[in-house]
């Protein structure tokens, strides 16, 4: 190769990459006027600000897939497009399942606090939600009032907390229009709001949108000596873009086992709810169930045995539904509850709404004016008046005196009963009557004994009436005032309970008389007998079922007969007692211990009845001398004679 073949072929090459230098930088011009060309098209609609770090936690997986399972990742085709660390077809889809809120999918979890003297409320900014609830109060030592019964009777000082992050749930979901009208449903599950204002009252969650000026807010407000925090739900900057009136409220919770025996607390657990000027309603204790809500709603409540988690809406008009759903099986939980509401729509763009955490005290649920204290069950119609106006301000009173919860039912259960004194020597008397005629309604019952023709069972209970009638004697007067003492029986069966007041408090050897007193237990399975009777003794039942059954050894003389055909009263009231043992082991102490008091004193009360008030041979002498007067039928007696002579004619 000569010199100038070598000169023209160096010549050629340095032209050549000239040429592709060249051609580079200007290919790179008209790259980077393309991309900036696609950013402006991309930030027409808003300025995209997406969290780089993300969070770990396996808990809040945000899917952003479409409905075809389409990946999140660049496509090839675009993989130098890139907006904020974003494909564009990344950025397409996110924009295609959550609307203007796609910024808000991705960040890092946080928590914040709020608390007054009352409750602590655990916030997340995941879902802007509340995830945690205790109840801080203390006394006057320092100790928490509200503690879980295991750190009750370990004297762990822990606040007793209402549910838990990971078995909670509480999001918004709702209907967004996209840029070509069509509707995508949103929820704020698993959406990462931003904290943009706390103080000691306040917490406010901002959930951003692709527009800087735009954005769904939370607002929490918590007063000082509060049980409750108000929700506030602000739409007013996306009103345009969110289909207010889809809102969607869902509430569910795994209720934790803060008692002594979680199935105990399963008999109280329930979803209760209040439409505006009517009584409460609920879903049976111990059922899986559902119930539908359409109309004004002042609440829905998760109820606890002594507690309450309660939704306080607007009073709008309020649909969808509550459910409750059993866990038999589990001693950590007790029931699931679930609110499922869609809120009315909010003209002013806002809905205002409030979250109740605290104890079922009837002071403090009837200070918010919407019969929320109809959540404690103190039965229902008379039983429930007969607490109200009875049973609940004789005991409110006598506990301000401070002393001894035992010695506070000793005294309720004292007022009552001389309060019923006068029916209680009414009933006495009718008996002592009773007993005196008792060898003359034996005679009339072997005259007729073993006689079953109609006609003669007629003649036997004329014969018995008229006895009745000539003596002066009502068989039916000492049953009155038993129906009368029944709702105040039964009444006590529902307060005691229900009462909070008698949480953890100790008498004698129960260490807690909101539950039972266990002298002796076992861990091993006995079949029948742990089923039916429990793994335990309550001494309370125990002393109350002897008492019982030792009253009426001692009363069962005073009582009628028994009539041909009808069952042994007697046979029942000796085995009642027994009964009583098996109800009432794992019952509350203090109603045990109530009944107990109670019996004592009607062995006392008839022993001074029938001493110093109750004469038998004064009756004895009063119902010859009525023997001997003549008597006039009662208009009822002539009735049922008629109506016998008819019926004796007819055969």
């Amino acid at each position: 190769m000569d010199k100038n073949t070598l000169t023209g072929i160096l010549l050629i090459g340095v032209i050549f990459i000239a040429f592709m230098f060249v051609n580079q930088k200007e290919q790179e011009a008209i790259n980077k006027a393309n991309q900036a060309q696609q950013a402006e098209e991309i930030q027409a609609d808003g300025n995209p600000s997406i969290a780089t770090e993300t969070i770990s936690d396996s808990s809040v997986n945000v899917d952003v897939s479409n409905s075809t399972s389409v990946q999140l990742q660049s496509s090839k085709e675009n993989s130098d497009s890139l907006i904020n660390g974003l494909s564009l077809d990344e950025l397409a889809r996110r924009k295609q399942k959550f609307g203007i809120f796609y910024p808000s999918i991705e960040g890092e979890r946080q928590y914040s606090f709020l608390e007054n003297d009352k409750v602590k409320i655990k916030f997340s900014n995941v879902g802007g939600r509340i995830v945690e609830v205790s109840l801080i109060e203390k006394d006057e030592n320092g100790n928490y009032i509200y503690k879980t019964h295991n750190d009750f009777i370990n004297t762990i000082n822990n606040p007793i907390q209402l549910f838990e992050e990971q078995t909670s749930n509480q999001e918004l979901s709702f209907n967004i229009k996209d840029k070509y009208g069509d509707y995508i449903p949103v929820s704020t599950k698993n959406l990462f709001f931003e904290n943009v204002l706390q103080n000691d009252s306040t917490l406010v969650f901002k959930l951003k949108t692709e527009d800087a000026n735009k954005a769904l807010m939370f607002r929490y407000f918590l007063s000082s000596n509060s049980y409750h925090v108000n929700y506030s739900i602000d739409y007013s900057t996306v009103e345009d873009e969110v289909d207010m009136g889809s809102s969607k409220l869902d509430w569910s919770m795994r209720g934790l086992s803060t008692e002594k025996l979680a199935d105990d607390e399963r008999m109280t657990c329930s979803v209760m709810f209040r439409y505006d000027g009517e009584t409460r309603d609920y879903i049976s204790e111990r059922t899986d169930g559902k119930e539908q809500i359409d109309g004004n709603l002042d609440w829905v409540a998760f109820k606890y045995k002594f507690f309450s988690s309660i939704l306080i809406t607007d009073g709008g008009k309020y649909e969808g539904e509550v459910s409750q759903t059993q866990l038999p099986e589990d001693d950590e939980y007790t029931i699931v509850y679930n609110s499922s509401l869609y809120i009315p729509y909010p003209e002013s763009g806002k809905t205002d709404l409030k979250f109740f955490f605290g104890p079922n005290e009837s002071e403090v649920l009837s200070s918010y004016d919407l019969a929320m204290d109809q959540i404690i069950n103190l039965g229902w119609g008379i039983f429930r008046w007969t607490n109200n106006l009875l049973i609940e301000p004789i005991f409110n009173l006598i506990k301000r005196s401070g002393l001894s919860f035992g010695l506070v039912i000793l005294l309720v259960t004292l007022i009552v009963k001389l309060i019923i004194l006068p029916l209680t020597y009414k009933n006495y008397k009718s008996s002592a009557k009773m007993r005196v005629l008792k060898p003359e309604i034996e005679k009339i019952n072997k005259k007729y004994e073993g006689k079953t023709d109609k006609d003669i069972m007629m003649k036997k209970q004329q014969e018995t009436m008229g006895l009745y009638r000539k003596t002066g004697v009502n068989p039916m007067s000492g049953c009155i005032p038993m129906l009368v003492q029944m709702p105040i029986l039964l009444a006590v069966f529902r307060f005691i309970p229900s009462s909070i007041d008698l949480r953890h408090q100790g008498f004698l050897w129960a260490e807690d008389l909101s539950s039972y007193d266990a002298i002796v237990s076992w861990s091993a399975e006995i079949p029948l007998l742990s089923s039916f009777y429990g793994n335990h003794v309550s001494l309370f039942t125990l002393l109350m079922a002897v008492s019982t059954l030792f009253y009426t050894l001692l009363n069962s003389n005073q009582m009628a007969p028994s009539q041909p055909g009808m069952p042994n009263m007697k046979v029942i009231m000796y085995i009642f007692p027994f009964m009583m043992l098996f109800f009432f082991n794992t019952y509350s102490s203090g109603l045990s211990y109530y009944y107990l008091c109670g019996n004592l004193m009607n062995l006392g009360i008839m022993w001074a009845i029938k001493k110093y008030m109750i004469d038998e041979d004064k009756i004895r002498l009063q119902i010859e001398e009525n023997k001997k007067k003549p008597k006039k039928k009662s208009k009822f007696q002539q009735r049922m004679e008629e109506m016998a002579k008819k019926q004796q004619k007819r055969r």
